[in-house]
């Protein structure tokens, strides 16, 4: 999964730059759980975040007339939503 989250990272540095921003390139500061368990539930919890953020994001993409960039966060949508179940079914067998 780490070389498509940073196509996704690069994908939304570039289009910031491209709106005017300036991406920041400082990460998140993140919890270290312990056990398996407790990880996957965490990695679970920010998946759902992820998910939240590029769903807003799409939206205020569609009221800026900027159709492309929703559409791509559509894609990634799709991409993190399909982790997030795959997180779920692993915690629910465990």
């Amino acid at each position: 999964e780490i070389a498509g989250e940073m196509q996704h990272a690069i994908f939304l540095a570039e289009k910031i730059a491209a709106l005017g921003g300036k991406p920041t390139t400082e990460p998140a500061q993140f919890k270290s759980p312990k056990d398996v368990k407790a990880m996957l539930k965490y990695d679970l919890k920010l998946e759902r975040q992820v998910i939240q953020n590029y769903q807003a994001r799409s939206m205020q993409a569609e009221e800026a007339g900027e159709i492309g960039l929703k559409i791509k966060l559509e894609e990634l949508i799709v991409e993190e939503t399909g982790h997030a179940e795959q997180l779920d079914r692993i915690l629910r067998g465990m």
